[in-house]
């Protein structure tokens, strides 16, 4: 069911109601400046996915960011897996998110995707981002997370987001209306889109 704009309006304040009642609600800017390393931004998007992110997917982004500047581009990250192997770099054994990073590495790399800023230029283009969601394990919520890391203003309704909208009053909807009502929301409190969704994912990860 489609809102009205009044509709809209209604549920965008909901939410900024609620933000700002919540006492701890720590609107952390500095959650949105993104990295230059390809590499960590392909494992950190893969990874996400259903996997508790502060104890299980941060500390690996963390060490291959830190120790592994080589990885920074598309090419250097998937020679740095090849000569290593995936598994042993992350130190993680599930096949299936291991061959789902080295597909999108491999895929960014045939179209020419290198650096962080071509990442975020290519990702501009809403073909290429229906192009990124055909491979296999990337739906709606991992090519927006993809875009907040890359620096594009947007937000990505996860399981997390969307059980805090729950709790401040707002009944089910599409993903793509839920995400209009964060972004739209994100503005009215003055902060960047990629900021609010990164500050709802650390509080409710907090509140664990």
């Amino acid at each position: 069911m489609k809102s009205t704009v009044g509709e809209l309006n209604d549920e965008i304040e909901t939410l900024v109601a609620y933000i700002r009642a919540i006492s701890d609600f720590n609107m952390n800017e500095a959650l949105g400046r993104t990295q230059d390393h390809i590499g960590a931004i392909v494992v950190d998007a893969i990874l996400q996915s259903g996997i508790n992110y502060l104890l299980v997917v941060k500390p690996r982004v963390d060490h291959l960011r830190a120790d592994f500047p080589e990885a920074r581009t598309t090419s250097g990250f998937l020679a740095l897996a090849d000569r290593v192997g995936l598994c042993a770099l992350i130190r993680w054994n599930g096949r299936g998110k291991i061959e789902t990073i080295l597909a999108v590495a491999r895929f960014l790399r045939d179209e020419g995707v290198q650096t962080h800023a071509d990442l975020r230029a290519w990702l501009d283009s809403s073909l290429n981002v229906d192009r990124l969601k055909q491979l296999r394990g990337i739906g709606n919520m991992t090519a927006d997370y993809f875009k907040m890391l890359a620096g594009i203003e947007t937000i990505a309704p996860d399981g997390l987001i969307s059980g805090f909208l729950a709790r401040a009053g707002l009944t089910r909807r599409s993903y793509h209306h839920t995400r209009e009502i964060l972004v739209k929301a994100a503005r009215r409190l003055g902060v960047s889109p990629i900021a609010l969704g990164f500050s709802i994912w650390e509080h409710k990860a907090g509140a664990r």
